[in-house]
């Protein structure tokens, strides 16, 4: 934890700096107490013969013991409300960095290692937080004052507490370097499982209909073999801290328990300052073991710590104006391809010199087999990922002129995988804005086909829905997602696969509801089902990552080229 990350760390207190000063403030008050407590019991002993007085300490006492005890109820109060600030302002802005950061850092990380992170990572950095702060505050003024004090009572005897105390701080922090390795490889190790299970639940018919729960049983077990093995090596590190500090500091009660005495007997010092003395002398290395074990414990908060703030490091997309009133969507556009070449790792190429215009309120449609780039155009197209060289062009406009907000607004993108919020079925199809009206959602649901069915569920299009509903096929999920695309009444359309889950009465059924939605709009349209784009006003065909053709389905078939031998391949099977 170096001071550049502590800083950091401060700077997610917004709103609760005043608190935190005050928690300290209370934390030296409390501290202080109970400091002031072993003085008047050693006057209180050496006044055993004066009445008077002995209550008057006993009395200071009981005060103090009851001040320090509502310092400490407040102190613990602010603390929570300070640590949980912290942990919230983290987990909003690991959140948020997650929505600005480029898509290729979403694509290479799973996304159960950035649940682990959102979600545990910040509650251990708040747990820790925490704990630091109960300790940290009172624990420092008990020990300058208690230093104080002991001097005061009897330096030389004091001073072997402060010549040997060095040592006890060494032997913690000596065990702690060690724990922090351990306690970071743990965390990196957590995320692994909650990728894997998360993975395990997200696919759990796959895992059934492949028959393999055996081998994600173990695979799992493994995983948990290895967090079971540095788990216990950093708990074990972290646990022998406080055992270790205290054995030191016990010898050093020890020498000053032996060196009370001998002055004692020699008459140097009263019984009671002596008692105070060796009060004194543990409550001195008392913050010391509590410190040390906290210390320990922060580790796996430091750990913690580290990898949020590589996460929220991460390089985001630039952040671009966006004008505010939109051009009106009636605008037709026209889309170009030029010369577009992009590779997602360095030195493999995915598109190759890539030229082709879609012209307004043109369908178009990009065919090739598996693998060749369709899906990759559209990535490019959408400004997830730039390309290498080479421009895309929209009304003649470069798309890196636009911003991306404005560029999405007038695109609607219906891709192979279903994606439902959890959410009613109106909120579902409304997912775009609240703009959209209810008579809006029920117009895009009847032409999609889906209105039929969301009728018969038990709330209608008040029925909460998500991913794991049983009850709601496949392909009714992705009539869903197709109504969400019409009702937000795009100006380019873009299927990718949009109808890869649905029979062929339903496909049929939205093939004329998405041709009567394209009319007048410019659309891209990504199937392998090669008579889904029969009817588009141009085809280009990708193979290699390259053009190889461009044409309607009647010129591509009398070519003879590719395509023909692809659409032949196809009505065969």
């Amino acid at each position: 934890m170096n001071r550049k990350n502590l800083t950091r760390l401060l700077s997610f207190l917004s709103g609760s700096a005043a608190l935190a000063v005050l928690s300290v403030v209370i934390g030296l008050f409390y501290g202080a107490a109970t400091v002031a407590i072993p003085y008047f019991a050693g006057r209180a002993i050496d006044s055993l013969g004066e009445p008077g007085y002995l209550i008057k300490c006993l009395i200071n006492m009981l005060f103090l013991l009851a001040f320090a005890a509502v310092l400490q109820f407040v102190m613990i109060k602010m603390n929570n409300r300070i640590s949980y600030k912290i942990g919230l302002n983290l987990r909003d802005a690991a959140y948020a960095k997650m929505h600005r950061v480029k898509m290729s850092y979403i694509d290479s990380t799973s996304s159960g290692n950035l649940q682990s992170l959102i979600i545990s990572d910040v509650e251990t950095v708040s747990d820790g937080i925490l704990l630091f702060l109960n300790q940290f505050a009172s624990g420092i003024s008990t020990i300058l004052i208690t230093l104080v004090v002991m001097f005061f009572i009897n330096w030389k005897i004091s001073l072997i507490v402060v010549v040997f105390t060095p040592v006890s701080i060494a032997v913690a922090s000596f065990i702690a370097k060690g724990s922090y390795k351990s306690f970071a490889k743990q965390s990196e190790i957590r995320s692994k499982q909650t990728s894997f299970s998360a993975e395990s639940v997200n696919n759990f018919r796959e895992c059934k209909i492949y028959n393999v729960s055996d081998v994600r049983i173990e695979g799992f077990d493994q995983i948990n073999g290895q967090y079971k093995e540095t788990a216990t090596k950093a708990t074990f590190l972290s646990s022998i801290s406080n055992p270790s500090s205290r054995f030191v500091n016990a010898l050093i009660y020890a020498g000053v328990v032996l060196t009370g005495c001998f002055a004692g007997i020699g008459g140097t010092i009263t019984v009671g300052a002596l008692t105070s003395l060796l009060a004194y002398a543990n409550q001195f290395m008392k913050p010391f073991n509590d410190l040390s074990a906290v210390y320990t414990e922060l580790s796996d908060s430091f750990a913690c710590l580290n990898r949020i703030f590589e996460h929220l490091d991460r390089e985001e997309i630039p952040q671009e104006k966006v004008p505010e009133e939109l051009p009106d969507k009636d605008v037709q556009f026209d889309i170009e391809f030029r010369n577009i070449s992009f590779s997602y790792v360095p030195g493999r190429p995915v598109l190759k010199d890539i030229s082709f215009k879609v012209g307004k309120g043109e369908s178009f449609a990009i065919a090739g087999p598996t693998g060749c780039g369709k899906t990759t155009l559209i990535n490019l197209l959408m400004r997830y990922y730039e390309p290498d060289s080479g421009d895309i062009l929209i009304n003649g406009k470069s798309i890196r002129d636009i911003p991306r907000s404005e560029l999405r607004h007038y695109i609607g993108f219906v891709t192979q995988d279903t994606w439902l919020s959890d959410d009613t079925v109106m909120e579902n199809i409304r997912f775009s804005g609240p703009h959209i009206t209810d008579e809006e959602v029920y117009d895009a649901c009847k032409k999609s086909g889906c209105d039929s069915f969301i009728r018969k569920l038990p709330k209608r299009y008040n029925e909460m829905i998500d991913n794991s509903r049983d009850d709601i096929s496949e392909g009714q999920k992705q009539l869903l997602t197709i109504a969400r695309a019409m009702a937000s009444d795009p100006s380019i359309m873009i299927l990718d696969e949009a109808t890869s889950s649905v029979d062929v009465v339903t496909e049929d059924r939205i093939q004329k509801a998405v041709r009567e939605l394209l009319n007048g709009r410019t659309s891209i349209i990504i199937a392998h089902r090669l008579s889904q784009i029969t009817n588009c006003d141009k085809i280009v065909v990708i193979d290699g990552g390259k053009v190889s053709e461009i044409g309607s389905h009647d010129e591509l078939i009398a070519n003879g080229g590719f395509y023909s031998k692809l659409y032949a391949s196809y009505i065969s099977g």
